[in-house]
């Protein structure tokens, strides 16, 4: 097979294109302004050649807010709702053609709603509707015995296509949640893990606020300051009317050191996805866990080696610990990595889950920043990349990254279609990572992502360009056939 043709049987997996307006003034009855945060997913496999100017789509957006037609004291979801069915129904847009589904998040300033505020709207192209309303409270103290301080999220997830009649004001159950967390009725010696469980099953239970009949699910986070636990530490627990329910912690511990590449500094983020349901008295103490990777960190025997290789062997080493006792009560460990710039030059960060029954997930990600990339006048773009490794690869198939980096640096600055929007740019660079041997990353790859994200210049806002291609290889006279899994 040539490699002409090796090249043409790549096609995307996925398509997406984000943007994002900042400051826009609502026409509704309080005058709040608003950023808008688009995104636009395509329809997988289509040719980059077919995706829409997002110019016109954000001025559409913005005569839309600034002159809403509608009742000016509309909820922000119906607001929401309305423009994204304008968008879909523009045929000058011609969008409904082209996408999968069409996102719209407002985040709105604090002005009658007192806090932050944001919601989301996807609407696909078949129709269907799903509802997301996000809000959080600042430095709520809890009733609980060392006082500490936690900012809440509160996620409502609506069921789908719900009618709008039916959203829920925000107020009245933000005041249930600082109620409930600074006058806390139970225990105070309670694990935030047992607080968060406790919290969501009072909302989802009250009457008056009447959420059981209206949510798929109810989330809620705690991000918990430092005191007895002396690092950063988020309890999120999402239970659904049904009474489904999972627990997720997650903790960070920061500038750890390792004699890994002469004493590398790294930030560690841990996420513990407790089995669901599992009864509140096994969740553990995260204190023993932060002090083992710390431990582990500092006195891994390896002096030099790839940060990956770090992450499994450290990952291994959490599950298996009996006095730990990960093993027994988790669906999955996560452990990510992200390393300061030394003998890499770039941000990098090393994600690995591990399973209880041995599953094993490496992706490795990286960032180039102030790429010169000449199109439309010389334009700037920062490029992030996904690498994810086939499931339970060898560690000895990992790939090093400073390659990698160095070829996207060479293929953007010396780009040669000038006139191609980033779209085609971003498409024509995941191809071209896929398909060079010396790379080799179609034989160690379940699927590559670059995102491009540009400075503003011919397109006058924030924008970037998602593409995820996955290698299929089938040998062919020596020679690998690359397609995408749609």
């Amino acid at each position: 097979m040539s490699q002409e043709s090796i090249f043409d049987s790549i096609t995307p997996k996925s398509n997406l294109v984000s943007f994002k307006l900042e400051g826009i003034r609502l026409q509704v009855e309080n005058n709040e302004v608003a950023d808008v945060t688009v995104n636009l997913d395509y329809i997988d496999g289509l040719n980059p050649s077919e995706l829409k100017n997002v110019v016109p789509i954000a001025n559409n957006i913005k005569d839309y807010l600034t002159n809403y037609p509608n009742n000016p004291n509309d909820l922000f979801e119906v607001i929401n709702r309305n423009l994204i069915k304008e968008l879909l129904s523009d045929d000058n847009l011609g969008l409904s053609e082209v996408l999968d589904s069409l996102s719209v998040n407002l985040d709105v300033e604090p002005k009658v709603i007192p806090f932050q505020f944001d919601n989301t709207n996807t609407r696909t192209s078949d129709g269907d509707i799903n509802d997301i309303v996000s809000f959080q409270l600042k430095d709520i103290q809890l009733d609980v015995t060392n006082r500490e301080n936690a900012d809440v999220t509160i996620t409502l997830d609506y069921i789908n296509g719900v009618d709008p009649s039916d959203f829920k004001e925000v107020g009245v159950i933000a005041d249930k949640v600082k109620d409930y967390l600074t006058n806390y009725p139970n225990n105070p010696n309670d694990l935030f893990e047992v607080i968060n469980r406790n919290l969501t099953e009072e909302l989802l239970t009250d009457d008056n606020l009447g959420l059981s009949e209206v949510l798929d699910s109810l989330s809620v986070n705690l991000d918990v300051t430092p005191a007895i636990i002396p690092f950063q530490f988020y309890s999120t627990n999402t239970r659904t009317p049904n009474g489904d329910i999972n627990d997720i912690i997650s903790f960070r511990l920061e500038d750890v050191t390792s004699p890994i590449d002469g004493g590398i500094v790294a930030d560690v983020t841990v996420n513990l996805d407790y089995v669901d349901g599992i009864d509140s008295s096994v969740f553990k103490d995260v204190i023993p866990i932060g002090n083992y990777i710390k431990d582990f960190l500092a006195n891994y025997p390896v002096e030099a080696g790839l940060y990956e290789v770090l992450n499994r062997d450290l990952t291994q080493g959490l599950l298996n610990d009996s006095n730990i006792g990960l093993s027994r009560v988790l669906d999955s460990l996560s452990v990510n990595l992200d390393v300061s710039p030394k003998i890499i030059p770039f941000q990098f960060d090393t994600t690995i889950t591990r399973t209880a029954n041995g599953d094993i997930n490496d992706i490795v990600s990286f960032q180039l920043e102030d790429i010169l990339l000449p199109i439309d006048g010389a334009s700037v773009a920062d490029v992030a990349v996904n690498l994810d490794f086939i499931d339970g690869i060898d560690p000895s198939a990992f790939k090093d990254v400073i390659p990698l980096g160095n070829f996207i640096e060479d293929y953007l600055t010396n780009y040669s279609h000038p006139n191609d929007s980033f779209e085609v740019v971003n498409n024509n660079l995941g191809n071209a990572l896929l398909t060079d041997s010396n790379l080799g990353l179609s034989e160690v790859l379940d699927s590559l992502t670059v995102t491009l994200g540009a400075s503003p210049g011919v397109i006058p806002f924030q924008f970037d360009n998602t593409v995820t291609l996955t290698p299929i290889g089938t040998t062919i006279f020596g020679g690998s056939e690359f397609t995408t899994v749609l």
